[in-house]
C-alpha cells in the first residue's frame, strides 16, 4: 500500500492530486524529454488509459520562464499534469490553478495556484532517492493500486537518472521492497543487448575505453578470454563470468575512474513477467529513443503496439553509436580551467549524456564538467560532478541557476547534475563565472583561467 512507502503528508498531497486528475475527462501530460521523463510519461499515460481518461502527451525541452509559460498557454484551459519538471518554473505560471506538478528537483518556493508536489518537500532526497518516474509511479498508485504493475517503468526512470548507482536508496528502495516482490533481481555485470559482443560494443554505462564503439576490439578481447562473443552473459560459465568481470574492472581502473564508477560495473538487473526486456534494457531503449526525438515511440510500444519494436531497437542502436562517437570526439576537445572543464557537443540532446559518461568514466575526479550545445538563438548547458565533489561542497544546481542568470539565462537541477539555457555567445563569460563559483564552493580560492 502507498502508506507503506510515503508519510501521511506526502500521501495526502498525492491523494489530492489523484482526485483532481480523476475529475477530468481530458488531461494533458507534459513530461521532460529525457529517459526519466519519458518513463514517467509511460506510467501516467497507462494510468489514464486504464481509467478511460483521454489525454494528450507532450514533452518539455526548454525550462526557461517565458518558454514554459508559452507552452502552458497553448492549452490554457486544459487540466495539465507536469512531470519531471515544473517546480522551479511554477513561479512563471502562478495564476494557473488547473495544474498538478510532480517533481524532484531543487526549486525556489513561490506562491502559486497549482498543486506542486515535490519529493524534497517531504524529506526525500530528489537526487538519489526519487526521480520523475518515482513521482509518476506514486501518483499512479494514488489513482489505483492496481497500477503497481508499472514498476518496470519506475525502475527505468531511476536507472536513467543514475539513482541506481551503488544500489537503490530511500524512497526508491522502499518502493522496490513493497512493490517489487514479483520481479526477479540478479546481481550481474551491468549489461544490455542480445549478446556479449553487442553488450560491450554498445556499453556506455559503464564505458570501456577502446572497447565501447569498437566491435573488432571487443571480439578480440572476448576471444582472448576464451568466451564466445555470440553468447549472453548469463549463458557463459561461472568461471568465465568471474574472469570477464575481473578483466573489465582492470580496464576501468586503467581509466583512473573513481569508486563511484566501479560501483556501476555490476548492478541488480531486474526481470519482469510479461516483457523480454530487463530494467536496464527498458531504461536504455526509452532514453535512447528520447534523445533521438522519438519519445512517443517508446510510449506507443510499451502501451502495447508491437509493430514499432524493430524501429525502437534500431533507434536505440543509432543513438548509442552516435553517443559513443561524440564521447571520443569530446574527449579530444575538452578545455580545462582551474576549477572546471568544458566541451562543445554537436547535438543539444547529447550534451547531458556525454557530460555524465565522461565525468564518471573518462576524466579525473577533481573538477566538474560542463557541456555546451550551441543552437541558433541560445546555448544549452549540461553540468556534471561526482558525489565526492558534492560531499566537498559542490552544488551545480546553485551554480547553474546563479551563473546563467548573470548572463541573461536560467538554469537549475541537482547538486550533482544540473543544466541551463544561456544566450548564444555568452559561453566564455558563463565558464568564467562557473569556474569562480566552483572554486568558491570547493576551495574558496581565487581562480585563473586558461585553455589547453
Amino acid at each position: 500500500m502507498l502508506s507503506e512507502v510515503v508519510d501521511e503528508n506526502f500521501q495526502e498531497a498525492l491523494t489530492r492530486g489523484s482526485k483532481l486528475i480523476l475529475s477530468n475527462d481530458y488531461v494533458r501530460v507534459l513530461a521532460h524529454y529525457d529517459g526519466d521523463g519519458t518513463s514517467a510519461a509511460i506510467i501516467l499515460a497507462t494510468a489514464l488509459e486504464r481509467k478511460g481518461i483521454k489525454y494528450h502527451l507532450g514533452y518539455i525541452k526548454s525550462l526557461d520562464g517565458d518558454s514554459f509559460r508559452k507552452r502552458l498557454e497553448e492549452e490554457k484551459d486544459v487540466f495539465t499534469v507536469i512531470v519531471d519538471a515544473g517546480s522551479d518554473q511554477a513561479q512563471y505560471i502562478s495564476d494557473f490553478g488547473n495544474v498538478v506538478i510532480l517533481d524532484h528537483h531543487f526549486y525556489t518556493k513561490s506562491t502559486v495556484a497549482c498543486l506542486n508536489i515535490n519529493a524534497r518537500d517531504y524529506g526525500v532526497d530528489g537526487t538519489r532517492e526519487a526521480c520523475g518516474a518515482t513521482m509518476a509511479y506514486l501518483m499512479a498508485l494514488a489513482i489505483d493500486e492496481d497500477n503497481k504493475d508499472l514498476l518496470p517503468f519506475f525502475l527505468s526512470g531511476v536507472i536513467a537518472d543514475k539513482q541506481d548507482i551503488g544500489g537503490l536508496e530511500g524512497l526508491n528502495r522502499k518502493i522496490m521492497d513493497v512493490y517489487g516482490k514479483g520481479a526477479t533481481s540478479t546481481r550481474m555485470l551491468n549489461f544490455e543487448g542480445q549478446n556479449l559482443l553487442d553488450s560491450i560494443t554498445y556499453s556506455t554505462d559503464p564505458f570501456f575505453l577502446d572497447l565501447s564503439g569498437y566491435p573488432e576490439n571487443v571480439r578480440k578481447f572476448l576471444s582472448d578470454l576464451g568466451i564466445d562473443p555470440a553468447k549472453k552473459f548469463i549463458d557463459v560459465t561461472e568461471d568465465q563470468k568471474r574472469e570477464l568481470a575481473a578483466n573489465l574492472a582492470i580496464r576501468m581502473l586503467s581509466q583512473k575512474v573513481g569508486t563511484e564508477a566501479l560501483k556501476y560495473l555490476e548492478s541488480d538487473i531486474v526481470s519482469f513477467k510479461g516483457t523480454e526486456f530487463t530494467s536496464k534494457e527498458i531504461s536504455s531503449i526509452v532514453d535512447g529513443n528520447s534523445k533521438m526525438g522519438m519519445n512517443s515511440l517508446s510510449v506507443q510500444y510499451f502501451l502495447g503496439d508491437d509493430s514499432v519494436k524493430e524501429e525502437l531497437i534500431s533507434n536505440w542502436k543509432i543513438f548509442k553509436t552516435k553517443l559513443i562517437d561524440y564521447i571520443y570526439r569530446a574527449l579530444k576537445d575538452t578545455y580545462n580551467e582551474s576549477n572546471v572543464r568544458y566541451f562543445y557537443a554537436p547535438e543539444s540532446e547529447m550534451a547531458g549524456s556525454i557530460s555524465g559518461i565522461m565525468m564518471l568514466y573518462l576524466l579525473d575526479q577533481e573538477k566538474p564538467l560542463v557541456g555546451f550545445s550551441v543552437n541558433t538563438e541560445n546555448t544549452k548547458v549540461s553540468g556534471r560532478g561526482t558525489r565526492k565533489m558534492v560531499a566537498k561542497g559542490l552544488n551545480l544546481s546553485v551554480i547553474m541557476k546563479e551563473c546563467s542568470r548573470e548572463v541573461g539565462g536560467n538554469g537549475g537541477g541537482h547538486d550533482i547534475a544540473a543544466g541551463a539555457v544561456i544566450p548564444r555567445g555568452s559561453e566564455k563569460q558563463f565558464v568564467t563565472l562557473v569556474n569562480k563559483m566552483v572554486g568558491e564552493q570547493l576551495t574558496g580560492t581565487k581562480v585563473q583561467t586558461k585553455k589547453i
